[in-house]
Order: structure tokens, then sequence, then C-alpha cells
């Protein structure tokens, strides 16, 4: 049961970015699936190379945000879609991804083993080319082979007694309350108006530009991260970790939606959190006796993309309910339809 919170609080995590990318920025950013195996990758390559944990998970934090940064960079300064840019930044990705691991997955160490050699000098005791000189300079006393062995401290254990549970909970914490803050602040305030009005924002002095930039750096800063988080917690990375990551970030922000109808808590940050939790859940319970109706694991990627087909069309249908009544009470009592 702790797992599947755990994983939850991860995939909410992620489904962050995606709700400021669609909810925030109103904008359909692809650059998430890269981003999402960039944070695992970095943050494990890194890792590798002596780094603590904190400082791996906030570098990869910064090159998802860079990533998201280029795609907005692409969609406005030359002027490509939205949707194709970020495709581009995510084909780019795959290779860079590659090349980051060198391979198409990488383990994080538990240990290594390091030894060193002294010169010819400290371990024969005496000088090649004494003989041929006629020198009698002291050599240095012969040393001894050194081995040293590193130990790498990961910041999850992996065992169910609530430590990561608690941890990843403190790093949802700060994460989403830093949010809701910066969302409260003027600049915060106008990255949401952007996302209703873009063009009403301009007209205040607030270019386009910076607000794509900054709204499609954030998302995917919180997509980075967690797949850095994610990478620490299973114990590797691998190139295709991001497969589908969009998809699963919709159905996990409408799943949390759905459950906080109304209820604006931190601008429905929490949203996705609740989500990610009851979709891990509902995945685990699925996996688990799903074959009993002959459901296969590879399906379930086929039943997420309808569900998020179902609840957009379940919202349209109830739009257009909402939209004919408003039609009928004006056509009886205002004798038409209003166009205010």
């Amino acid at each position: 049961m702790l797992g599947i919170v755990e994983q939850g609080l991860i995939l909410g995590l992620m489904s962050i970015g995606v709700f400021v990318s669609f909810r925030i920025v109103n904008m359909a950013d692809l650059t998430v699936d890269g981003t999402f195996a960039l944070g695992g990758a970095l943050c494990v390559r890194l890792f590798s190379l002596g780094l603590n944990a904190p400082i791996s998970l906030l570098l990869s934090l910064l090159a998802g945000a860079s990533a998201g940064v280029l795609t907005g960079y692409l969609h406005r300064k030359l002027r490509i879609n939205v949707l194709l840019a970020g495709i581009l930044v995510m084909t780019m990705l795959y290779s860079i991804n590659l090349r980051i691991m060198d391979g198409p997955n990488l383990p994080i160490p538990k240990s290594s083993v390091s030894s060193s050699l002294g010169t010819y000098e400290q371990v024969a005791g005496k000088d090649p080319l004494a003989d041929l000189f006629e020198s009698s300079a002291p050599v240095a006393k012969p040393q001894k082979e050194t081995t040293r062995q590193r130990t790498y401290q990961n910041i999850f254990r992996g065992m169910a007694d609530g430590q990561d549970l608690f941890l990843l909970s403190v790093i949802i914490l700060i994460g989403v309350t830093l949010t809701g803050l910066f969302l409260r602040t003027e600049l915060g305030t106008a990255l949401r108006g952007f996302g209703t009005n873009p063009s009403g924002l301009e007209s205040f002095g607030l270019p386009k530009t910076l607000m794509t930039l900054l709204g499609l750096g954030l998302a995917n800063g919180f997509v980075s991260l967690a797949g850095g988080i994610f990478a620490l917690y299973s114990g590797f990375a691998d190139v295709t970790m991001g497969q589908g990551m969009i998809v699963t970030g919709l159905a996990v922000v409408m799943v949390g939606e759905i459950l906080l109808v109304k209820k604006k808590i931190v601008y429905g940050l929490f949203a996705p959190i609740l989500g990610g939790i009851v979709y891990q859940g509902i995945l685990a319970v699925v996996m688990r006796y799903g074959y009993r109706i002959g459901f296969r694991a590879s399906d379930m990627k086929l039943l997420t993309a309808i569900f998020i087909v179902a609840v957009i069309g379940f919202g349209l249908v109830s739009t257009n309910k909402r939209m004919k009544g408003k039609f009928r009470l004006s056509t009886i009592f205002g004798g038409g339809v209003s166009r205010d």
C-alpha cells in the first residue's frame, strides 16, 4: 500500500507540470515525454559522478526547465506551432538522453572500488636510469597499491517503513507551496491571466514570449524533477521512461479535478497529487485482477486515452446542455438570445 501511495505522489508531481502547461498556460506541450526521461537520466548520471542527490535533482530540474524554455522559444520566435515545437524538442531529448546515459539505460551504482598504483621508482625502489648516469640520488620508498571503496548514499531506502513516503510528501509540499505563493504574486497572476487571455495581457505591456517561456519552463521543471525522483526511487533511468507521460499526466489531472469539484486548493495544484494517488491505486488493482477479464498490461495506455476522451466528451455534453437551457430561458423571458 505504501508503494502505491509513493508512486502516486511521484506521478502527481509530474502531473503538476502537465497542469501548469494545459490549465494555467493553456498550451498543449508535448515536451513532457522527453523532459521526464531527461530528469531521470541526468540525475542518475550526476549522482554516479559523485554529486549528492539533492544537487543532482536541482540540476535535473533546471535542465528540464531549459528544455521547456527552448520549446517556448521555438514557438514564439520561430513561429512554430506549439505542438510541433514540443515534438521537435522531445525528439532532440531522446538523443541527448542516450548521450547522457551512454546507452539506453543507466542503473544507480551502489558502491565503486578504485585503486591507485605508485610509479616505477616507488614500486621498484630505484631509478631505472641511475646506472646510466651514475646517479646515487635517493629514491622514495616503494608504496603498495591502495584500494578505496566509495558508497553512494541514495535518499530513498526502498523499505516499507514510511521514510520514503515522508520524504516524498515533504518534497511535494514544498514544491506546491512555493508554486502557490508564486502564483499569488504579480508575475504569477499575470501568468494565469496569460492562459486566459493572451492578447489582453499583452495590452498591459507584458510580452507573450516572456509568459510562454516562464510557463513552459515551470511546467517542464516539475516534470524533470519528477523524472529524477522516480529514477532515484526505482534505482535506474531508462530512455523510454517518459513514453506516454503526457497522456498519463492528463488523465491524472482530470481524475484530480473530478474529485475536487469546485474546490480551489492553492489554485488546483493539489488536484494532480490526489489524482496521481487514485490513478496509481486503480492501476494496481487493474494489474492485479484484470487478467480475469482478459486485461493485459499493454492495454493500459489504450484505456487511459479512452478515459480522457470520455471525460472531455462528457464535459462537452454538459456544456451543450447548459447552453441549451440558457437559450430556452432567454427565449421565454427575453424574447430572443442575449448578445451580452
